[in-house]
């Protein structure tokens, strides 16, 4: 084989190939129409050929290492399904959301105990002496509970009477705390820690306070309908976090940014799939948490809506085999190159 003939009767497939990849890497396909798209194809296959080619005569020259190179450009181009496509969202919310949660399952366990247990600390300092309400919650707001308790009825009632704007208020402010939580992973971590010792202790003093009144049971039959969700999203963005402080604490064997990079990855899967949730969460509280309805009505609800939340995030998997398989019409399949491992289209040089 005669490489400068070689080169001579390739180069220009092989330009008008990088052409078209440039394009699209540059705009992300937008500009390719039907007939590139179809050139780009057409083009690829040629180009992996002659790199099989090209591996069997002269495998260490610098044009094989071209050709190796703008393959592994173009492979992705072809085979790699539409972005927006419907298939592909779906498979994100029914799988990729679920595998992520699972995946930090231990920081987000961690992130239940640091609530869960600044809340018992809370709730027992109030308990022991109700004037450490004050410190815990701030005088105002302290005082602020105490005078509508001592009237034996809670504040709720009052906050959702106008259900739309309250649900919308609940919404953003859960999304909002949420978000703190998943970003304090930047800062080691630290940031998380503080949001969720946070939260604990506001419900700690708050439970214990209601307790004092006589008004336990107007309390969970309000807090228990929303805040199975609600919680548990919380607990989710504040692993999330703690995933990233960890990753830039302890990296491996990887260096910190490619530590961090990865654990954010999937941080940012568990925040975009926890917003739908708040949602959720915000509406049935600013329209159901504070209405009339019976209390064992309300715990069934809380009881249904947790039931249904961890059968998705713990059952939803993907069947062996199941992986979906992308299919190219035949015009841009390309035929007759071996896709098994070492294959032109993929092994190095």
């Amino acid at each position: 084989m005669n490489r400068s003939i070689f080169i001579r009767r390739r180069e220009e497939r092989w330009r008008a190939l990088e052409a078209l990849v440039l394009r699209a890497e540059g705009r992300g396909g937008s500009t390719l129409s039907a007939g590139d798209i179809l050139e780009l194809g057409r083009l690829y296959r040629s180009a992996a050929s002659d790199l099989a080619v090209a591996l069997k005569y002269f495998p260490q020259d610098r044009t094989t290492i071209y050709l190796n190179g703008l393959v592994r450009r173009a492979h992705p181009l072809v085979y790699q399904p539409p972005p927006s496509s419907r298939s592909g969202i779906l498979d994100a919310v029914r799988f990729s959301f679920p595998s992520c949660y699972r995946q930090l399952g231990q920081y987000t366990a961690t992130a239940f105990g640091l609530c869960a247990g600044s809340a018992l600390v809370a709730a027992a300092a109030v308990v022991y002496h109700p004037a450490n309400a004050d410190l815990l919650l701030g005088h105002p707001q302290a005082q602020s509970l105490r005078q509508v308790m001592s009237l034996h009825h809670l504040w709720m009632g009052q906050n959702t009477a106008n259900h739309s704007v309250a649900a919308n208020f609940i919404m953003l402010n859960n999304i909002q705390v949420a978000f703190l939580a998943f970003a304090g992973g930047i800062l080691l971590g630290l940031g998380t820690v503080v949001v969720l010792v946070q939260n604990g202790v506001m419900i700690g003093a708050i439970a214990a306070m209601v307790s004092q009144y006589g008004l336990s049971r107007q309390f969970w039959s309000f807090v228990v309908p929303h805040g199975v969700i609600e919680l548990s999203v919380i607990f989710m963005a504040g692993g999330a976090g703690l995933a990233m402080g960890d990753a830039i604490l302890r990296p491996g064997l990887s260096t910190r940014g490619q530590a961090l990079v990865q654990a954010a990855r999937k941080a940012a899967v568990i925040v975009l799939g926890a917003i739908p949730l708040l949602m959720i969460a915000g509406t049935i509280e600013g329209f159901y948490s504070a209405s009339n309805s019976p209390a064992y009505m309300k715990v069934a609800v809380g009881a249904v809506s947790g039931f249904l939340l961890y059968a998705y995030l713990l059952g939803s998997r993907r069947r062996a085999g199941s992986a979906r398989q992308v299919k190219l019409p035949a015009q841009l399949s390309p035929t007759g190159m071996a896709r098994s491992e070492g294959s032109p289209a993929t092994r190095p040089v």
